[in-house]
């Protein structure tokens, strides 16, 4: 079979899977557009949530020391209890991506959806093969400039409305006059041309990006135990449950731990007092997304290894810097509907004349009630250098310190030793 007759084959079956049913909205167009809008979420959703789950992340994996002097046996145990709060800056960069439309660069492979068999054309991905042919004339549009991809769109942390803005009528006029689709369509009969010309001209005029929150900070805290020590070791322990630290970031938790060891005990009268860390901390963020109010559902797991070194300045203050890598693995899933906005371009809901947006469908405005789901997955690896200082007042110890890496870092810390 020959690449036009699988293409007339393909204009055939799926002008009449097309047919109009007098609804205010066409079904083919609503079920090709969340099939679209499932993939622009997929390719844009990494870039604009990345931002916010890994510095969320890296700014509640802070404050995991504050010197290097551990006993190496205490007459007895000792426990600390600290409150720990965490200032994260907004780097530029982390406020804007460059976002992208799916596009097909090749003509549409027509025998992936259709095959003949016993004398007749079978297709097998209805739904499929129309995005295809969608998104083939996406890239022809682009090309053109009569769909407009912005350069720029904000991630959560930036703030601008932007849109993909798609020219319907020249969608319609490459079906009619390229010569990749022309010929092909000149073959259908007149009602069958007009249920396609339907398809492509009930297509949103506009696919919106999400437009950012405007944040230049994310803010944690955390109540933490340090518990020592045996053979100049150290356990920490850190949990917090769900709670809001700010409505742009939404609810987030997390718990760690971590086991501090004394270098400096090996030697005798030692300038620093220099000491390795390992830990392992788990983070859970959940929260509402952009236009599509697609729920945010990112689990992290972090894991950090430093060394870390102190002086203490008797009466004045304790000096400690430290050198660490860590890793983050973020976790994400999105479930969402259609935005409101292009449910409204779609027929799925009713503009009343005060401009409320209802739905009613005893009139044929139902809604989009089909949750979609989307996942990725995050890994990040970051070198940071920690330096800081720490005075005491009797058994209360305040610190201060400042984190330079891939994310900038303040924390402020206070712990009471009991």
């Amino acid at each position: 079979m020959t690449w036009r007759v699988f293409a007339v084959g393909f204009l055939c079956v799926s002008a009449l899977w097309a047919q109009s049913s007098g609804r205010p909205y066409d079904t083919n167009a609503v079920i090709v557009t969340r099939r679209l809008s499932k993939e622009l979420f997929d390719r844009n959703s990494i870039p604009f949530m990345e931002p916010l789950v890994t510095t969320v992340n890296a700014t509640s994996n802070a404050r995991f020391f504050r010197q290097a002097a551990i006993p190496q046996s205490p007459e007895r145990p000792y426990v600390r209890f600290g409150v720990h709060s965490m200032l994260g800056f907004v780097r530029d960069d982390q406020r804007a991506y460059r976002p992208t439309l799916p596009t097909l660069a090749q003509p549409v492979e027509y025998t992936k959806y259709i095959e003949y068999r016993n004398n007749q054309f079978v297709l097998r991905d209805t739904v499929g093969l129309a995005v295809d042919l969608v998104k083939r004339l996406f890239h022809k549009s682009v090309d053109s400039g009569h769909v407009r991809v912005p350069s720029e769109a904000p991630t959560v942390f930036g703030y601008a409305p932007t849109t993909i803005e798609i020219d319907r009528e020249y969608l319609l006029y490459l079906v009619r006059n390229d010569p990749e689709f022309a010929p092909l369509y000149a073959l259908l009969p007149e009602t069958t041309r007009q249920l396609v010309d339907s398809l492509l001209l009930k297509l949103p005029s506009a696919l919106s990006l999400p437009p950012g929150q405007n944040m230049h900070t994310i803010v944690a805290a955390v109540p933490q135990l340090e518990i020592g020590a045996l053979w100049g070791t150290e356990l920490l322990v850190r949990y917090i449950p769900p709670v809001v630290f700010d409505q742009n970031i939404g609810r987030f938790s997390f718990w760690g731990i971590g086991l501090r060891h004394s270098i400096s005990q090996y030697f005798r009268d030692p300038f620093l007092d220099v000491a390795v860390q390992v830990g392992y901390q788990g983070t859970l963020l959940r929260k509402s997304v952009g236009v599509t109010n697609a729920q945010l559902d990112a689990r992290g797991e972090f894991l950090l290894a430093n060394i870390h070194a102190s002086r203490r300045f008797d009466g004045i203050v304790d000096v400690y810097t430290g050198i660490g890598y860590e890793q983050l693995v973020a976790h994400s899933s999105y479930r969402y509907t259609l935005p409101q906005e292009l449910q409204i371009q779609l027929g799925l809901l009713k503009v009343l004349p005060d401009g409320s947006v209802v739905r009613d469908p005893a009139n044929g405005y139902p809604g989009d009630d089909v949750v979609q789901e989307s996942t990725a997955t995050i890994t990040v690896r970051n070198v940071k250098w920690t330096i800081g200082v720490a005075r005491s007042f009797g058994p209360v110890t305040l610190c201060l310190d400042y984190n330079v890496g891939t994310w900038s870092l303040l924390s402020l810390g206070v712990d009471v030793e009991l």
